[in-house]
């Protein structure tokens, strides 16, 4: 038997930096073992996962919808736009964990981690395979120079990747600082964001574009997004969305 040294030497100081400086699973907050990463396989194998990747109407997707049929002064012009998320996500349950690390302990690597799962169950399902740009939802200068990173862009990234689609960072601005939807009701949220993003698409030309965010509420910021998508993309060009977390009541 041929023994890699090199795997064995990476696994030995794995192995020491653990004992050291313990890994954790970001959900239950026990220790990993020396395979796991970010999340322990329990956590993993009991993940409230949507399954909304391979169905082409769902809960998520219904509500997106009508948000956007109910915008519109001509009703049924718009192609039926997609939607996914990983996870149920729950503000009183273990799993909310997940986004907020990524936001705001800036666990960058989590939030590819999560983003490639996600990605990689997309990828296998007919109704994202002419995703062609993948955006995210953009952070208002201000707050992304404090933050230092937009978490939405990592996810995105993952995403496009496993899609084979081009990841669009500049496509999408948000002109105001907005401030935070957290303890809004579903009417201020839509007040908040209503006209705080423009698109920047010149020459831009796509068959279906996928707007990423790290968790689905009411959907409010990603309806704003695609309001400002669609004064430079026609209906011809399907908008869809994805997220880590959906917020199923």
């Amino acid at each position: 038997m041929t023994i890699n040294w090199l795997d064995f030497g990476l696994n030995y100081l794995k192995a020491a930096a653990d004992l050291l400086l313990p890994r954790r699973c970001i959900v239950c907050k026990n220790k990993l073992l020396l395979h796991e990463k970010h999340s322990c396989m329990h956590c993993l194998a009991d993940m409230p996962l949507t399954y909304f990747w391979n169905r082409s109407h769902n809960p998520m997707s219904d509500k997106f919808n009508l948000a956007i049929q109910n915008s519109l002064e001509t009703k049924g012009r718009e192609k039926y736009a997609y939607a996914c998320a990983l996870f149920y996500y729950d503000n009183d349950g273990i799993y909310r964990h997940i986004p907020y690390q990524i936001k705001y302990q800036g666990n960058i690597q989590a939030g590819k981690f999560f983003g490639k799962m996600l990605g990689r169950r997309m990828a296998a399902e007919a109704l994202w395979q002419d995703v062609d740009c993948v955006v995210p939802v953009p952070l208002h200068w201000k707050r992304k120079w404090k933050r230092g990173y937009n978490q939405a862009e990592i996810i995105a990234g993952e995403i496009a990747l496993a899609l084979h689609a081009e990841a669009d960072n500049g496509i999408l601005r948000r002109k105001r600082n907005t401030m935070t939807q957290t303890r809004l009701d579903v009417k201020g949220k839509e007040e908040n964001v209503k006209d705080a993003f423009e698109a920047v698409a010149e020459g831009k030309d796509f068959r279906h574009i996928l707007l990423v965010d790290d968790i689905f509420t009411t959907g409010a910021t990603l309806h704003a997004c695609f309001q400002a998508l669609r004064t430079h993309f026609g209906t011809e060009t399907r908008i869809s969305i994805a997220t880590l977390g959906f917020v199923g009541h």
